[in-house]
């Protein structure tokens, strides 16, 4: 049992809890532990948990909690305050805003809960009753700083496992796909994204290209490229410029993708959702990172691995990267030092073990 309860920090009753976070797919996954640790404090609570529409689509199914409360997006300003009094309406105890942003803010104040909980940032600070300090100079893995908002509550735990579910009829889709591209359960399956919203998080496409050739070629392996909306053509690109054609999957639902990635035996990518969806089904993955700091976004576990190219401007936390660098922290990162990444699960992929001693088959 990873949860403990502070006997010096008195008990702050709450019947209905608020947990806030907007966006994005990842940033509300890893809240799923803060929802699981909520209801094993409060059994009998009812815990909503407000997100907006897409995101709000890995909580489906979430046994710990009772509500997802979509927020709009995007949102008027007659919206937003009919909005507010809805929530006013709810009566809430207690609210967590792990957002932390000045929209949050102003939900959490306007909500009327006697109590609310946020770290601590001026001026926002003064919409919340209870606030934890930001500890910057350590760095830990994204959930398990969130976990630490609870401590005001007398809740203390490690357990930062996510939790996303996904319904057997999504499972019987992506069943379904895999037979029809003839892929059994004996093969070594990969699912690769190659994809990200931000452009110093991704990784050149002709190298994914080349690293499917790789993985193919002399692991055997079944490559499945990952994407979302607006994202197809990107990914069609790399698929056309590799040897070795991969899969990509249709246009699905984050349930699907949870349930396709819970069939793969390894994830590699960017760092964007469908890892954080990977890490959630307990599968293990390899992740390149570029300006963000990967100790915030890598799990603690040995099966999760963070490649970084250790430039001195690491991390520098930037969405746009000009000349003269030009994200070279990406664009230096080889694709034999993924591979040899790769290579490195064999301790948590069994399959990779076969895969290195594969004989390379031609594949149209």
């Amino acid at each position: 049992m990873h949860q403990t309860r502070n006997s010096m920090i008195p008990s702050i009753p709450a019947e209905r809890i608020l947990v806030i976070q907007f966006r994005m797919i990842g940033d509300v996954l890893l809240c799923t532990p803060v929802v699981r640790a909520l209801r094993h404090h409060y059994p009998k609570s009812y815990i909503a948990f407000c997100a907006e529409p897409v995101p709000a689509g890995a909580l489906k199914g979430n046994p710990f909690i009772d509500e997802v409360v979509i927020h709009p997006r995007p949102v008027t300003w007659r919206q937003e305050v009919a909005f507010l009094r809805r929530m006013r309406r709810s009566r809430f105890d207690l609210v967590v805003d792990l957002m932390g942003n000045p929209r949050s803010a102003v939900l959490s104040c306007m909500s009327g809960a006697p109590h609310r909980i946020a770290f601590a940032r001026w001026p926002r600070s003064l919409c919340y009753t209870m606030l934890v300090e930001h500890r910057h100079e350590v760095q830990d893995y994204t959930a398990a700083k969130r976990l630490r908002l609870l401590e005001p509550l007398g809740i203390r735990t490690t357990d930062v496992a996510m939790t996303m579910t996904y319904s057997p009829e999504e499972r019987e889709a992506v069943d379904h796909f895999l037979r029809v591209h003839g892929v059994t359960s004996d093969e070594l399956l990969i699912c690769i994204d190659p994809t990200s919203q931000v452009v110093t998080r991704q990784w050149p496409g002709h190298q994914f290209s080349q690293l499917i050739d790789l993985l193919t070629e002399q692991l055997g392996a079944r490559v499945c490229l990952l994407w979302g909306p607006g994202e197809q053509a990107h990914v069609e690109a790399i698929a056309a410029a590799a040897r070795c054609k991969p899969l990509l999957n249709p246009p699905w639902e984050l349930g699907h993708v949870a349930a396709l990635l819970d069939r793969a035996d390894l994830f590699v990518g960017c760092d964007s959702a469908p890892g954080h969806i990977a890490v959630s089904q307990h599968t293990p993955t390899v992740r390149l990172f570029g300006a963000q700091r990967s100790v915030n976004w890598t799990p603690p576990q040995p099966q999760h691995r963070a490649v970084v190219a250790g430039l001195p401007c690491q991390p520098c936390g930037q969405k746009h990267c000009g000349p003269p660098l030009d994200i070279a922290c990406l664009r230096t990162l080889t694709v034999d030092e993924v591979f040899a990444e790769v290579l490195a699960m064999q301790p948590w992929v069994p399959k990779l073990l076969r895969g290195v001693e594969h004989t390379p088959l031609e594949r149209e």
